[in-house]
């Protein structure tokens, strides 16, 4: 029994090792990767040219990632793992009201984009080849919109709504986001600061969900009547009686 512990021993250090080095290679291959899919995505990209670039066999990639499409999941839920723990910070703070958070949300939304210029290549490409995971990461998106805006109508900071006009709130707010994604990545025309754009945005916002959105809409319908068109009476005329009718 001495001599088995003995000889068991030495193992482990070198079990740990072969573990640290396993996922060293697995941590370079996803950057080679994702280096790649900037500028061609994953699926118009070589699986030896991101094992040339990674410094690994391509028998290597295979083991760690058995295809593209396991690749392509696993960067994607790198990316937006990062930016939702970074998203996640800015509603942590609990004094600060709707628009305060929206500001602070789209700032590390921009940056994010900006950081990496994968994301919305790969995006497209979740669309298209696993639409399962796409559905399920624009569920995410949405559920996590709507809870913001019912936030902010329970502080005061938005007007009323109910859970269908939120829902549709919350598919506007999306889109917005997803064109900003093409403003800032594809488009190549004059991009302004990130403080032009979050302003821009926020002023939208204060327009159609804020309380006095609402507000002026109310005033308007209560001292602005629509006018009410005056009707002109027209005298009636009588046709001449038979004894003033001219003769033949």
């Amino acid at each position: 029994m001495a001599r088995r512990e003995r000889s068991a021993r030495p193992l482990q250090p070198a079990r740990r090792a072969g573990y640290a080095k396993s996922v060293d290679t697995r941590a370079r291959i996803l950057a080679a990767a994702l280096d790649e899919a900037s500028d061609s995505g994953i699926h118009q990209t070589s699986l030896a040219a991101i094992a040339v670039r990674a410094g690994v066999a391509i028998g290597s990639l295979n083991y760690h990632f058995g295809s593209r499409e396991e690749l392509l999941r696993e960067l994607m839920s790198g990316l937006t793992a990062d930016l939702m723990a970074r998203l996640h910070a800015t509603d942590a703070n609990d004094a600060a009201g709707f628009f305060e958070r929206e500001r602070a949300g789209l700032l590390v939304y921009l940056d994010h984009l900006r950081a990496n210029p994968a994301y919305l290549r790969l995006a497209a490409e979740i669309a298209l080849h696993e639409p399962e995971l796409y559905r399920r990461v624009t569920a995410d998106w949405l559920a996590r919109i709507a809870a913001r805006i019912r936030a902010g109508v329970a502080r005061g900071d938005l007007r009323p709504m109910d859970d269908a006009e939120i829902a549709a709130q919350a598919y506007f707010v999306l889109g917005a986001h997803r064109f900003l994604d093409h403003r800032v990545r594809r488009d190549g025309q004059p991009y302004p600061s990130d403080d032009v754009i979050v302003g821009a945005w926020l002023a939208l916002l204060r327009g159609g969900l804020g309380r006095q959105a609402g507000a002026a809409r109310g005033g308007r319908a209560a001292t602005a009547p629509a006018p009410v068109a005056k009707t002109r009476r027209v005298a009636r005329v009588r046709p001449p009686s038979r004894s003033r009718r001219a003769r033949p």
